[in-house]
């Protein structure tokens, strides 16, 4: 049974509508459509035989005006028949004119949004769809996260994904691809291998930049038009909503095939073009914040949503409700999150607990303009706030990220190039920024997104290239390789969720092109080849992998890891130190990062709190989940590299004692001065 309330925002008192049937309604016999539009004065509800007016055969098969119900400002109709695959649009009066719009609750469009279309959802289900299952991790930060948008996935011709499928949902369907003549994996085929968790989608839901008929245009999508809707051009035929739906939906099923869980990155923030948006053409100055009569602009993007408000607030929690169950999508990565209110995330994240706790939240902690957010400081979602949010709710760790490489478009320096000012932004970011010591802006490990490079900005190697005055995108300079691979152990070494830029791992480059939102494919596609050029770096990301899946402490959601361990800092090396009660996992483990351009002896906290005897499973060269050597701790660390090491006692009970004989020395740990907890 529908709900009302009411909200009040300084001359507007709506009554609201907290139904679960705006929208269509369809059965083979009738459809009934539900539009909530109390300021309007008429609604028709037009048919239309195709999805935009310019297609052959486009004809009006109907217009029917709708009923209001005062009480919840719902607007309604009701056609028998079987409308599977009609287009439909509504006609609202305000006082502000009379507009055509889409539906604010469309399900399916036509070619570029024009027209809502009526579509049968249990017709889309591909085979074995009803098998389908979330791929959720037990704890938020077991989730390891490669970002990719879906065009630049398969667009190259690197990538051996059939041509009629490069740039497509389906390219993440194929099996087995790899780089034509050779036998090296591609795509979904190479994700299997390097070991990721989930792939995090940038925006794939129905977004205005990209003329979805010729499909030449190239966009990240940060324009969204209608969010319910997937994107038209990544489908092969962008004129039939149904085909759309379909085609993400075998996306999604062929990742999970594969073990690989799916993370939408969404944005609630902004829409792409206020005039026109059914938001503001349905109930106009509602769904956005607005300032004597002016849109706020927190966004940058010319509006900005307004999330604390009832009805939109509603629309953003009946959209995620949505793509879980509809879709079944494992995550949400909200941009800007800090355009929206404290409770707005809450109550999304009270109500995805209702599906599976296990669904993963995060976001942006910031705005691109806070002065023109329109709430209160104290009500939006950034990391001062972070205590007041669900721990499950984790945010993009951005000091740990400038700590790691310095600024993210300049040639500054931070941590792996050798610089010590950012070391305490580090040590505190390994510690999932829930240190007491170091500042604790997250609650728990599980708030805290680990990470150094994203779509935004430079590449984590272009950043490295112009920080050392380097202009060769191609060149492999051992010293170049060994700050990228410093900047992996700190990544995929420390307490919170991993997240990485996809081909991070192999030296992405973007020929330095820091805002590479509308540049071409040449600029943004995956050249699978550097994945061959660069096989050293993406096997250690590899091994790195393996290594924080075989540990489970550093994987911890909780602050008892925190607690338990230690981190030592003696001005030119970090060591982190993590102990384990799990019995069926190594006991101890000390990740350790000599950052400085001369060879260091590790330092740890205190000789009795080690066990007698170490393993190396990771040093300048290698990485993996298997013994390379007995741990010397007379022997210096190399300039520029990292050591993990774990107790020797409890290796050879979980993997057994390694098949390489060395002299073993007798221990004789260096004990810092500076102790870090």
């Amino acid at each position: 049974m529908a709900t009302t309330a009411f909200y009040s925002n300084k001359d507007e008192i709506y009554n609201t509508y907290l139904g679960s049937d705006l929208g269509f309604t369809y059965t083979p016999e009738s459809t009934t459509f539900k539009v909530w539009a109390p300021s309007a004065e008429q609604v028709l509800l037009k048919l239309y035989s195709t999805g935009s007016f310019y297609e052959e055969g486009a004809q009006v098969l109907g217009i029917k005006q709708m009923l209001f119900d005062a009480v919840t400002g719902v607007w309604s109709a009701t056609i028998d028949g079987d409308l599977n695959k009609i287009y439909y649009t509504y006609v609202i009066k305000t006082e502000k004119g009379t507009h055509e719009t889409q539906d604010v609750y469309s399900k399916a469009v036509g070619v570029n949004s024009q027209r809502s279309e009526v579509v049968d959802m249990a017709s889309t289900n591909p085979e074995g769809w009803e098998n389908d299952r979330h791929v959720l991790p037990d704890r938020q930060t077991d989730a390891i996260v490669w970002e990719i948008h879906v065009r630049d996935f398969s667009s190259s011709d690197t990538s051996g994904v059939s041509r009629e499928h490069r740039g497509k949902f389906l390219a993440f369907t194929e099996k087995n691809t790899v780089i034509p003549y050779t036998n090296f994996p591609t795509c979904v085929n190479y994700l299997k291998q390097l070991g990721i968790t989930h792939v995090q989608l940038n925006p794939v839901f129905d977004f205005g930049s990209v003329n979805e008929i010729t499909g030449v245009e190239y966009n990240w999508g940060y324009d969204p038009v209608n969010y319910n809707v997937p994107e038209g051009s990544y489908s092969t035929d962008p004129y039939h909503g149904e085909v759309r739906i379909r085609e993400f939906k075998e996306m999604v099923k062929a990742l999970h095939d594969e073990g690989i869980g799916v993370i939408m990155d969404v944005v609630y923030n902004h829409v792409y073009s206020t005039e026109y948006s059914p938001f503001e053409r349905t109930v106009p100055g509602y769904y956005f914040r607005m300032q004597n009569g002016k849109f706020l602009n927190s966004s940058g993007c010319g509006n900005v949503t307004a999330t604390d408000k009832v009805m939109f607030r509603r629309f953003m929690v009946d959209s995620l409700r949505y793509w879980a169950e509809e879709y079944h999508i494992d995550g949400f990565r909200f941009d800007l999150m800090a355009c929206h209110d404290i409770d707005t995330m809450n109550e999304i994240r009270a109500e995805l607990d209702k599906i599976d706790k296990r669904i993963l939240m995060y976001g942006e902690p910031w705005t691109a303009n806070d002065g023109e957010n329109g709430i209160s400081g104290e009500d939006c979602c950034n990391k001062a706030n972070a205590k007041k949010l669900s721990t499950r709710i984790g945010m993009f760790n951005d000091d740990m990220r400038h700590g790691i490489k310095g600024g993210s478009d300049d040639d500054s320096k931070g941590f792996i190039q050798g610089s010590t000012h950012s070391a305490y932004n580090v040590i505190a970011g390994m510690m999932g920024a829930s240190s007491v010591t170091f500042g604790n802006w997250a609650n728990e490990p599980s708030q805290c997104v680990t990470y150094v490079s994203a779509h935004d900005n430079l590449t984590l190697w272009d950043k490295i290239l112009k920080s050392n005055w380097c202009d060769d995108f191609d060149t492999t300079d051992s010293l170049y390789i060994s700050q990228n691979k410093l900047a992996s152990v700190l990544v995929l070494g420390s307490l919170g969720i991993s997240f990485m830029l996809a081909g991070e791992e192999f030296a992405r480059t973007k020929h330095g092109d820091h805002n590479s939102y509308k540049s071409p494919d040449s600029v943004n596609s995956i050249n699978w080849t550097r994945a061959v050029r660069y096989k050293e770096l993406m096997e250690y990301y590899k091994g790195l992998i393996k290594i924080r899946k075989s540990f489970s402490p550093i994987r911890d959601n909780t602050t008892k890891a925190v607690n338990d361990g230690y981190i030592v800092y003696n001005g030119q090396s970090i060591s982190l130190t993590v102990k384990n009660d799990n019995e069926n996992e190594w006991r101890m483990m000390s990740v350790i990062i000599n950052n400085s351009d001369h060879a260091c002896v590790p330092q740890f906290k205190s000789q009795y709190d080690m066990p007698s005897g170490w393993y190396v499973i990771a040093d300048a060269e290698t990485a993996g989940d298997k013994a390379i050597r007995k741990f010397d701790p007379f022997a210096n660390i190399p300039p520029r590299s990292a050591l993990i090491i774990v107790d020797a006692e409890s290796y050879e009970k979980i993997n057994g004692v390694p098949t390489f004989e060395e002299p073993v020395r007798e221990i004789g740990l260096n004990i810092a001065k500076d102790i870090i907890r």
